[in-house]
């Protein structure tokens, strides 16, 4: 059962954020005197609070027990999660998502952490990540589903998906085990202290990559329906409707993974960004519904194959107490990627008419590929076995 408690988490980090936004219209009515700029900080503000929290995560862990620390974030999810149904301020409301975003901040970095702390098997661990992928994804389809349920009574009930997490509560407090911070390295011969080992700065190249995958892989959020919508193939039902079917292939893609990388290896990233690429081509080239779905579901497939094998790099970067440090600078660096996605396409094309929006996605492809093949050049720089610590 330790598996599922661990796999529990990572459904409800990614789907967290946005599970609320199909009621993103209703609570805007809600509130008549806010914008709808203001509206969206339902869905940025835990964002933006959980990626410097993620970082004070990650270090907290050198003096907390990491279950410990994940039942408090699970706990600030619970409250803060279901407390925003149950306002009636504004400021009240993006006061719970900060709080909501602070428990958020605290697991996620931890849920991949956790996959490294008990598959230390370099086979184990990418089939564990594999699995991760694809319950983040499920965990989007589901919650996404089920929040839109949950609006179409009222914007309130949409906030109750968040409640999910007493499933991982229950789960994380029966059956993981304590994992204490690691014991301090031991003094030297002379009674001096052994010398910190210093994180290889090659974190942040893999962490500038993760971020561009995920800038890639986001561009399908932000254009599709204004490109739909250009093209007269579809509204933003048939939009929805595109942007969930694509999660199944990716679901698809994680259960996949372990056996990828154990005949590709280091050639999985160009294999897996290739396919994604051609999805965007498809799409970019698309003047039917049927054609753009296809497009969709290949770069759900190309995507499920390209974001987990991310943090697989980590162990051949950092040493095993550097590690949760290193998955908490890689995803936080990664969420990055939504906010520039649209700012990255638009150093390139910045209109919005049929050819530019077709263009939108022909960069996509372009930099996916290009981000394929320089993350294997850089596999290349790296030891082959994991590091351990000096």
């Amino acid at each position: 059962m330790l598996i599922p408690s661990i796999l529990s988490v990572s459904v409800l980090t990614i789907m967290a954020p946005t599970a609320v936004s199909p009621a993103l219209a209703a609570i805007r009515d809600a509130f008549p005197q806010i914008t709808a700029t203001q509206a969206k900080l339902v869905l940025t503000l835990p964002t933006l609070v959980m990626m410097p929290m993620g970082l004070f995560s990650a270090r907290l862990t050198a003096k907390i027990d990491k279950k410990k620390l994940l039942l408090t974030g699970m706990a600030l999810f619970l409250v803060f999660g279901v407390a925003g149904g149950l306002v009636n301020d504004f400021r009240l409301l993006l006061l719970t998502r900060l709080l909501f975003g602070v428990g958020l901040g605290i697991m996620t970095p931890l849920s991949t952490s956790l996959i490294f702390d008990f598959a230390p098997e370099p086979e184990r661990r990418s089939k564990l990540l594999g699995i991760q992928g694809s319950f983040n994804q499920f965990g989007g389809l589901l919650f996404m589903s089920l929040s839109g349920v949950l609006a179409s009574m009222s914007w309130r009930y949409s906030f109750l998906c968040y409640a999910f997490v007493i499933v991982s509560i229950i789960l994380t407090s029966l059956f993981m085990p304590s994992i204490p911070p690691m014991a301090p390295k031991k003094k030297s011969a002379d009674g001096t202290a052994a010398p910190k080992q210093k994180m290889s700065k090659k974190i942040l190249i893999l962490a500038f990559f993760a971020m561009m995958i995920f800038a890639c892989y986001f561009v399908i959020n932000t254009d599709l329906a204004l490109y739909m919508d250009v093209l007269g193939i579809g509204d933003a039902k048939e939009c929805g409707y595109a942007l969930s079917l694509m999660r199944i292939p990716a679901i698809l893609a994680g259960i996949l993974l372990a056996w990828i990388m154990r005949n590709l290896k280091d050639w999985t990233m160009p294999f897996a960004t290739v396919i994604m690429a051609s999805g965007y081509l498809i799409i970019s080239f698309a003047q039917s519904y049927g054609l753009l779905l296809v497009g969709c579901l290949v770069v759900g497939l190309g995507g499920g194959f390209a974001l987990p094998p991310i943090s697989l790099y980590l162990p051949r970067i950092v040493t095993p107490r550097q590690r949760t440090l290193g998955v908490a600078i890689i995803m936080s660096v990664a969420q990055l990627g939504q906010f520039i996605s649209p700012l990255y396409t638009d150093l390139f094309v910045s209109g919005m008419s049929e050819g530019d929006l077709r263009m939108r996605f022909v960069v996509s492809a372009i930099t996916t590929v290009v981000i394929g093949f320089l993350v294997l050049a850089f596999t290349y720089t790296l030891p082959k076995k994991p590091l351990e610590e000096k």
